[in-house]
């Protein structure tokens, strides 16, 4: 009950905000639209009695038009109230929570911290608040609230009237009412438990879903294709989740048949008990047949309706709990920001870390120091922590042990504002924005992203402004094709716009985490060179696995087994024969021409 109270004080909160006159009016549509079941009861006892009395000459025909009257008024009740709130209420409520959690969310995203998307415990808290709060928010309000409180003043009403015949039919109105809705309650219970199992699955059938349809993926599926057997896969495991389900809800199929007869019974009791009262004539024909239509019909479905928010509500208020959760994720630190210091030296001292939720170290007791403005490579085998340590520096992961010093000072002791204008990285993975070229490189730095000096500044230096300028609009020129009007670039023109996306602001240190992976090892070496002279002044870190490109930096650090296992320049590190020199005989032929010469340094 806490849960759902604290579930609807939220909620409730955001739209007396948002809509306060709105939310008045839904609520007295509800009350009105409760009260014509009460009221249809008088008017149908007395439609029936009063046509009698008509009859009978005890009453005159003007007398008994107004119940007549009565009844059309109420009987047209019904479609204003639900117009109101089905074609007023419910989509302007909708705008208002869509509108409200994503922009909650989005804020939310921005603060959290990184680990929490790498954590799959914490990544489905978010993506089940994401895609799935709103949606439960939607059912919360309006719909179980209108519902619940129409249904409510319609019981109350009815049960006056029952209660008003004999007091002991409100016990076996109820009683069969109060077990089957226990029992049902309890069966929703158990299906959404069952239910997040499955949705742990789920994932697995979106992600083929997602090839089939995703342009991203389409040429290769054409390509080789292999349409047809991802079809199948695809099918196979839709079938084997189906038969889960199929499963499951047969296993309550017994309970719920069992449970839900339950009030069908006790109505045509009741009746028969009422039919006993009216040959006693202890009740008029009118308001035997009047409350035993209600008994059939309209007196269970209003109870039911006021059971509703227990027996769903709980279903959505476990999925509304992940918006809570949500929000209880741990956030960046924001530690007050301070001088920056003048030079821009890095140390990582004693550094040991493993990922969330693993219990593998990547790092073990890793130190290394890069003085201000010298550039340093860092590389070592597949998986050996490169890029963690790049994620590290950023402040994404934090350290289970040691320390990074940054200008002397604890990474720690710079808030996020400090640390995105300190670095300026390129990732592997970089993201192509479908937005401008203009948006894609000032991107890099929010607060001169209308300053058009700094953007073309940045490009000139990435190499990119060549080709920009032979684009339909040039800088204004919409890229990617998720829109209209959008134009496809190449990948290394796109990694030209990630190298000046880093240039922009004018960062004092710079980070390539292997963004050229996707050149021939000629090519990225050239780049990597053209990048070193554009860094000239600043402090560089390149993460590469192409050992060509490292020749250009003042110093090399070999990591292996989470540790710096040798450090020093091309030619020191060939000298001692060691693990770099290994890695470099071994790649060697790829920059050496047939019957060209080898000059690479040895």
């Amino acid at each position: 009950m806490k849960r759902i109270w604290k579930a609807y004080k939220d909620l409730l909160g955001i739209m007396f905000s948002e809509a306060p006159i709105m939310v008045i009016i839904a609520f007295i549509a509800s009350l009105a639209s409760g009260l014509i079941t009460p009221a249809m009861i008088y008017v149908r006892k007395n439609i029936i009695d009063g046509g009698i009395a008509v009859a009978s000459g005890a009453m005159t025909f003007a007398d008994y038009a107004i119940f007549l009257v009565l009844y059309v008024i109420l009987a047209i009740m019904p479609y204003i109230a639900s117009g109101i709130i089905w074609n007023y209420v419910n989509p302007r409520s909708m705008l208002i929570l869509r509108t409200t959690y994503k922009a909650r969310m989005i804020q939310k995203l921005k603060t959290m911290k990184y680990e929490h998307f790498e954590n799959e415990a914490t990544a489905e808290i978010i993506d089940k608040a994401y895609n799935r709060a709103e949606n439960a928010a939607r059912h919360l309000w309006p719909m179980y609230v209108n519902y619940w409180l129409i249904s409510l003043v319609a019981s109350i009403g009815s049960l006056a009237y029952i209660i008003g015949i004999k007091w002991w039919l409100i016990l076996t109105v109820l009683i069969p009412f109060i077990i089957e809705t226990y029992v049902q309650s309890r069966i929703n219970y158990n299906i959404y438990r069952e239910m997040e199992k499955y949705w742990k699955k789920e994932r697995k059938y979106d992600i083929l879903g997602e090839y089939l349809r995703s342009r991203r993926y389409s040429k290769e599926l054409k390509a080789f294709g292999n349409a047809d057997y991802l079809i199948d896969v695809y099918k196979k495991r839709l079938n084997e989740r189906n038969r889960e389900y199929e499963r499951y809800y047969f296993k309550n199929l017994r309970r719920i048949l069992t449970s839900g007869n339950l009030t069908r019974f006790a109505s045509l009791a009741n009746v028969i008990i009422l039919l006993f009262l009216f040959v006693d004539r202890q009740i008029t024909v009118g308001l035997f047949i009047a409350v035993s239509s209600l008994l059939f019909g309209e007196i269970y479905d209003n109870l039911s309706g006021c059971a509703f928010i227990f027996k769903w509500a709980p279903f959505h208020i476990n999925t509304y709990d992940y918006y809570d959760k949500f929000f209880n994720l741990s956030d960046e630190p924001s530690p007050p920001a301070g001088i920056l210091p003048e030079k821009y030296d890095i140390e990582f001292k004693n550094i040991w870390f493993r990922y969330p939720g693993t219990d593998r170290d990547i790092l073990k007791g890793l130190s290394f120091k890069i003085s201000a403005g010298e550039k340093a490579s860092l590389v070592g085998e597949n998986g050996a922590g490169k890029s963690t340590l790049i994620k590290i520096l950023l402040g994404l992961f934090t350290p289970n042990q040691g320390e990074i010093l940054v200008g002397g000072k604890n990474l720690d002791s710079y808030p996020l504002s400090q640390r995105t204008k300190i670095f300026g990285p390129v990732f592997q993975d970089f993201f192509r924005y479908s937005i401008t070229v203009r948006e894609n490189i000032g991107i890099g730095d929010i607060d001169n992203l209308s300053d058009d000096g700094k953007i073309k500044a940045a490009a000139l230096k990435g190499k990119a402004d060549g080709f920009i300028r032979n684009l339909p609009a040039g800088y204004d020129t919409l890229l990617g094709r998720d829109f209209s009007g959008g134009v496809d670039i190449s990948g290394g023109e796109w990694q030209r716009i990630a190298l000046a996306r880093a240039f922009m602001g004018n960062k004092p240190v710079l980070l390539l985490d292997e963004p050229t992976s996707q050149l021939d090892p000629v090519a990225e070496a050239g780049l990597y060179g053209e990048f070193a002279m554009m860094a000239e002044g600043k402090t560089a870190l390149f993460i590469t696995h192409r050992l060509a490109s490292t020749m250009i930096t003042d110093r090399i650090f070999v990591i292996s087994d989470g540790k710096i296992a040798e450090s020093g320049t091309h030619e020191e590190l060939m000298g001692r024969a060691g693990i770099y020199a290994e890695m470099f005989n071994a790649q060697k032929k790829w920059y050496i021409k047939e019957g060209g010469d080898n000059d690479g340094g040895e």
